[in-house]
């Protein structure tokens, strides 16, 4: 199978006109100080003071780029460390709503987590806007990665035993990559429509990340069952099917049990008694394309996610 990547299938909304979000800008300069072109340092209580909600477009700089990343500061006044929840788009998608973004954000304003939506560039020669299959060569993403979460360490009280990814479609690819290869910083991921390429060039962790992988049984764009190839992207060569992504990690982190039970809509299967109490998780969604499932089980999908990440920590 060839992959044919339609962001016109993936993204079927009218793209928010980010200029209007400018009106943020004065909370921008408050919160980082490079959104105002000043090395002025402010003196800022960052759990309690700046004023909830979305900030636009942050700058951050990355081997001589900049690049840019949305912040969610959710409405709560509690002095605790805050979790960190990173949600990767899809394909052709940094100007798109996150799936179900209005929903985790209330989410976060009751559990008190920061949410950052880093936003892709298309690097030549890559065909995806996210690394896959990184190596030495190719780190930018990575290493943007690593740039986000310490800048955001540097003016908040960030819980860092709790980093947490998500991703859908080309995201999901790429929170496979954080697993293998940031697994000091993250703790867990949960994805959807996504997999990982067949012969990854390096996957040495750290420690275990646990794993959630969502999937539509009828996904026409990422396959479940079958195994798939780039057209013009020979260095990430060809693409896992789905179950085989699932075996990948489970025989990864040597988990010994398997629980199994089925839903309105879904067949979850669980891995455990895994090395480093790890956990391999699994939601088929039956019957479904590639978009995002609003529930699972009857749950909402973004609950049932960060009720998986929330479960695990760095210690």
């Amino acid at each position: 199978m060839v992959h044919r990547w339609l962001p016109a299938v993936l993204f079927g909304k009218v793209a928010p006109e980010r200029s209007m979000m400018k009106k943020i800008f004065v909370i921008a300069c408050l919160l980082f100080t490079n959104a105002c072109g000043t090395d002025t340092e402010t003196t800022v209580d960052y759990n309690s003071g700046p004023p909830p909600g979305l900030l636009n477009d942050v700058s951050v700089t990355v081997d001589d780029m900049e690049r840019e990343y949305d912040l969610y500061v959710p409405d709560n006044t509690s002095t605790d460390p805050r979790p960190l929840l990173l949600a990767f788009h899809g394909g052709s998608g940094r100007d798109y709503p996150y799936p179900q973004q209005s929903k985790f954000q209330t989410l976060a304003d009751t559990e008190g987590f920061l949410i950052a939506y880093p936003l892709s560039v298309l690097i030549p020669p890559n065909e995806g806007e996210w690394q896959l299959n990184t190596r030495d060569d190719a780190r930018h993403d990575i290493r943007y990665v690593e740039a986000i979460i310490d800048q955001i360490a540097s003016r908040f009280n960030l819980d860092e035993s709790k980093i947490y990814a998500t991703g859908y479609s080309l995201g999901s690819m790429f929170t496979y990559e954080l697993a293998c290869h940031m697994s000091d910083r993250f703790a867990a991921i949960a994805s959807h429509a996504g997999t990982m390429p067949v012969s990854p060039d390096s996957c040495e962790q750290e420690s275990n990340v646990s794993i959630m992988h969502l999937h539509g049984s009828n996904d026409s764009i990422i396959s479940y069952d079958s195994a798939w190839d780039w057209k013009e992207w020979d260095s990430v060569g060809t693409m896992m099917d789905v179950p085989s992504l699932v075996e990948f990690w489970k025989n990864k982190y040597n988990c010994q049990s398997e629980n199994q039970r089925d839903t309105s809509n879904t067949q979850n299967t669980v891995h455990y008694d895994c090395d480093e109490d790890a956990r391999v998780e699994h939601h088929r969604v039956n019957g479904a394309d590639h978009e995002w499932p609003e529930t699972l089980g009857g749950d909402s999908t973004h609950e049932v996610i960060w009720t998986f990440l929330d479960s695990f920590s760095k210690d």
